[in-house]
This record gives structure tokens, C-alpha cells and sequence, in this order.
């Protein structure tokens, strides 16, 4: 309604308010600019740090959650944070706007690792690496259903189609991917074997292909969404390939590469990995990329080589290169998730 009465305005006052588009519309293009907001939970430290991704500094105080929070998921509409605690084997919400905590945890199964929520914000699911179910909660509710789904060995990524429908789990046990129909939270019989201990999976923006690392082979699979199907031919990695982004347009995926210290490109049309890696700085584990494409987030840490430090690197997703300076973070920062942009 504001921006209907300032236009009938214009046309009321006549040329001389005209005169004033430019500046009005250079406000209300401020209103409407995109202030994403990084999370970033640390495992170690037991809380989320929060991170103003256009000033790239972190709000002073964080948020504690559970025990061993090492995976995190923000709601489509931008205002629910969900955080996996491994130790707990709970999940934790936090309010976006206010930075706080529900003072109740989801109880899940044991050791859960991976989260992601449906593309309608209604339902989150939650993969449980020692039980081998994955465990759907309804968002709204925060209510976790009484009957967990039995997937495959050691359930450790979870990825949900763009259209909603389908449910990709990454089994590292069971070198296998496991497909949920969400509607009905029934397993695809089948399962999809991939390579060697594979942790995480990914579906492209198109809704075509899901990517696999394979960590114990140091390659890719690619799946055919449509068909179940694996190209028989996986993507040479070299290094162990960690978690992974793709930008928003589904061109690239960044990769990042935790012994050598970089981040990978892949171009996901030609499944090819550029030949030259980007310098990040020590162990890169964790990768997002905000909603605009323009930039690539990377979380640093190992907690158990002194004296690695904690913290978010940036980088130009167009430029390729690194801003100089990190962002602090607390102790085993493994995952980081944006909030979407809405106009």
C-alpha cells in the first residue's frame, strides 16, 4: 500500500514531485536490498554465531544450543534456523529476527548429523547417522513424528529436490544414496550406490542432477533425479573433497578442499573440475553461498591442530579471489547456512 500512494502522488503533484523519483526510488531499492545473515554453529563451543554478510562482521554475542551442534538449516522463509546437536541428539530452533533460542529441543534419533527443509517450509528432515532413520519434523509444530524412516548405513547428508517432492540421503556406511518420497515418507526400495564413504549430497538448482563426494575414493557421483540413475563415469578429484555450494544460477559448485587448504570449482553442465584451485587458508571445511551468487562463505577449523584458528573466509564468486581478512567465529565452526533474500 505505501509504494501504491506514493506512485498516485506523483501523478496528483505533477512534474515538479517527478523530480523526486530517483531519490524515492533509490530508498525504497534500500529497503528492499538484500541483508543476508550467515549461521554458523561451533561444534566445540556449543553455540551459532551469527555474521552480517554485507559488513561481514559477527554479532558480538552467540547463541548457545545443544551439545556438539554440527549442522544447521534456515527455513525458506527466512525466519527459523534449525540446528542438529550431535551429543544430544536433539535439534535446536532459533528465531531469526530476535537471535534466540526455543527454550524446548526436538528430540530426534541418535547422533543426527544432516538437516534440510522442504522448498514449502513445512517439514524438516533430519538424517540420524547411529539409529540409520532419518526423522521428519513439521516446522510449524516443531513436533517430530512418531515414525522415523529406515535409509542406509550411517545416514549423514540430506537434500531435498527444489520441487519438493523427493528426499536424497547420502548413507557413508553404506556407500549408497537412499530417495524419500516426501508426501508419503516412503523409501525408494533401491538405494543408488555411489563411491566410497560418501557424507554429503547436494541436488543443482534445476532439480536435475545430485552431486556426491566421495571421500574414500576422492571423486564425485552424479545422479539423475528423473531416473535414480548414476553417470557411470565419476568426477576425478585428486584430494579428498569436502562439502560443497552450488551458485544460485546452478553453473558452479565450490568445493572445498580441507589438506590443501583450498576451494575447487566444478561446472556442474560439463561436470568438469577447473584445474586451478583457490587459496583459502587452513583446513576450509564447511561452504555457502549467498543468495545474490556474489559471494562464497567457508568455515575454518581444526580443533584438534593447535593453532588453527576459527573463523569464515570470503571470497568473490566472480574474481575468484579471497577477501584478506577472516571473520572470528567459535571453536569448530562445521557447517554454515544463509538466509534467503525476500522481496
Amino acid at each position: 500500500m505505501r509504494r501504491f500512494r506514493w506512485v498516485r502522488g506523483v501523478v496528483v503533484l505533477g512534474l515538479a514531485s517527478a523530480l523526486l523519483v530517483p531519490a524515492a526510488v533509490s530508498a525504497l531499492s534500500a529497503r528492499r536490498e538484500c541483508r543476508p545473515t550467515a549461521f554458523v554453529p561451533s561444534d566445540v563451543s556449543g553455540t551459532v554465531s551469527t555474521i552480517d554478510v554485507k559488513t561481514r562482521t559477527k554479532d558480538p554475542a552467540d547463541i548457545p544450543v545443544g551439545a556438539h551442534p554440527n549442522n544447521v538449516a534456515v527455513t525458506p522463509d527466512g525466519k527459523t534456523v534449525f540446528v542438529v546437536n550431535a551429543a544430544d541428539g536433539t535439534v535446536s530452533t532459533i528465531d531469526v529476527k530476535t537471535r534466540t533460542k526455543d527454550t524446548t529441543d526436538i528430540p530426534v534419533g541418535s547422533d543426527p548429523a544432516g538437516v534440510a527443509v522442504t522448498p514449502d517450509g513445512k517439514t524438516a528432515f533430519v538424517t540420524n547417522y547411529l539409529s540409520n532413520t532419518v526423522s521428519t519434523i513439521d516446522v510449524k509444530t516443531r513436533t517430530k513424528d512418531t515414525t522415523d524412516i529406515a535409509v542406509g548405513s550411517q545416514p549423514f547428508g540430506v537434500a531435498v529436490t527444489p520441487d519438493g517432492k523427493t528426499a536424497f540421503i547420502a548413507n557413508q556406511g553404506s556407500n549408497s544414496v537412499s530417495t524419500i518420497d516426501v508426501k508419503t515418507r516412503r523409501k525408494n526400495p533401491t538405494d543408488i550406490a555411489v563411491g566410497s564413504l560418501p557424507p554429503e549430497v547436494e541436488v543443482t538448482p534445476d532439480g536435475k542432477t545430485a552431486f556426491v563426494p566421495n571421500i574414500g575414493s576422492d571423486t564425485f557421483s552424479t545422479i539423475d533425479v528423473k531416473t535414480r540413475t548414476k553417470n557411470p563415469t565419476d568426477i576425478a578429484w585428486g584430494t579428498i573433497p569436502g562439502k560443497f555450494a552450488f551458485t544460485p544460477d546452478g553453473k558452479t559448485a565450490f568445493v572445498t578442499n580441507v589438506l590443501s587448504d583450498t576451494v575447487s570449482t566444478i561446472d556442474v553442465k560439463a561436470r568438469t573440475k577447473n584445474p586451478t584451485d583457490i587459496p583459502v587458508g587452513a583446513n576450509p571445511f564447511a561452504v555457502a553461498i549467498t543468495p545474490d551468487g556474489k559471494t562464497v562463505l567457508v568455515t575454518h577449523d581444526n580443533p584438534f591442530v593447535a593453532p588453527v584458528p576459527s573463523s569464515v573466509s570470503t571470497t568473490d564468486v566472480k574474481t575468484r579471489t579471497k577477501d584478506p581478512t577472516d571473520i572470528p567465529v567459535g571453536l569448530g565452526p562445521f557447517a554454515v547456512a544463509i538466509t534467503p533474500c525476500r522481496r
